[in-house]
């Protein structure tokens, strides 16, 4: 179905009413600039209200994580929006967050922490308490060596950030459990930005993760859990043949799930902090709807 279609179908008024009217700023903004043709400018705004004198980002930009103090997972969550736009329109608030990383990089571990011990300053979803990193190295480290990648200028060396890449890789081949989807979704987007030469390194393991993340079956698609078009959300997606018997239903799936105010919603809560949860509730509506529509357009359904 083209394009025009799915902009004439009932669930795409219904998104675009949501996404208009009721959604965060940034995720407003956002629609705007990918679906209407709006300023990059408003994001660039919409995204700064997030941000830190550190240059990292927090203030809530990750719905679960309520704090105002920078966090790595924060920051991942800043540069995949600024990862849309042009470069040059999103420079001062990448330079920030990459001196944030630099700055917060611990050689110990090596890497990241997800989340700093102030995290326990506001309420959170359970699983963003503060703890040791787990086995999942690969988030966030491998999604933030394929940012020092792409913006491998702006860095403090290119020696250090190829030894970024080839710790993730290493990971990825040696270490990793390949069964966690987080993780996962931090290799592809890693993957989109490092030469073909690691690509071809990556693909192997990544191929076997993604067999193995993915919930095929569509009585697994009401729980929490990364869905086939999670893996390919564009037909041009690496891994789009290996889902293609299964992504028509997941697509049909996906648009009855739609609410009646256009919305789609989170598959989760946090079983505490029951008023700040219900915030956090409304604002994930709006990243999930946003990321939906981007979905089903990509793929002409509606």
């Amino acid at each position: 179905m083209a394009a025009d279609n799915v902009r004439g179908s009932r669930f795409w008024e219904l998104g675009r009413g949501y996404m208009r009217m009721k959604a965060r700023p940034l995720e407003r903004a956002l629609f705007a600039y990918e679906f209407e043709g709006g300023p990059a400018s408003e994001v660039i705004a919409a995204l700064g209200a997030y941000r830190n004198e550190d240059g990292g980002f927090g203030r809530g930009l990750e719905p679960d994580i309520r704090c105002r103090a920078s966090s790595v997972l924060a920051t991942t969550v800043a540069l995949q929006h600024l990862a849309l736009l042009p470069k040059q329109d999103g420079e001062e608030l990448i330079r920030g967050a990459l001196g944030y990383l630099t700055a917060v990089y611990d050689p110990h571990l090596p890497g990241w922490e997800k989340v700093p011990p102030a995290v326990h300053s506001a309420p959170r979803a359970p699983w963003w308490d503060y703890r040791a990193p787990g086995t999942d190295w690969g988030n966030p480290n491998a999604e933030i060596a394929g940012y020092f990648k792409a913006y491998e200028e702006w860095a403090v060396s290119s020696e250090w950030v190829d030894g970024l890449v080839e710790q993730a890789v290493r990971h990825l081949n040696e270490n990793s459990t390949l069964d966690e989807f987080h993780e996962l979704l931090c290799y592809l987007r890693m993957a989109e930005r490092v030469p073909l030469a690691v690509q071809a390194r990556m693909s192997g393991k990544l191929g076997e993760m993604v067999e193995r993340c993915t919930v095929k079956e569509p009585q697994g698609w009401e729980g929490y859990g990364l869905q086939p078009v999670g893996a390919a959300p564009t037909p041009q997606s690496p891994y789009y043949e290996r889902f293609a018997d299964v992504l028509p239903a997941n697509l049909d799936w996906l648009l009855d799930r739609q609410t009646e105010e256009g919305a789609w919603e989170p598959a989760w809560s946090w079983g505490r902090d029951e008023d700040e949860w219900a915030a956090a509730r409304e604002e994930w509506k709006s990243v999930i709807t946003l990321n939906n529509l981007r979905i089903l357009r990509a793929y002409g359904r509606g």
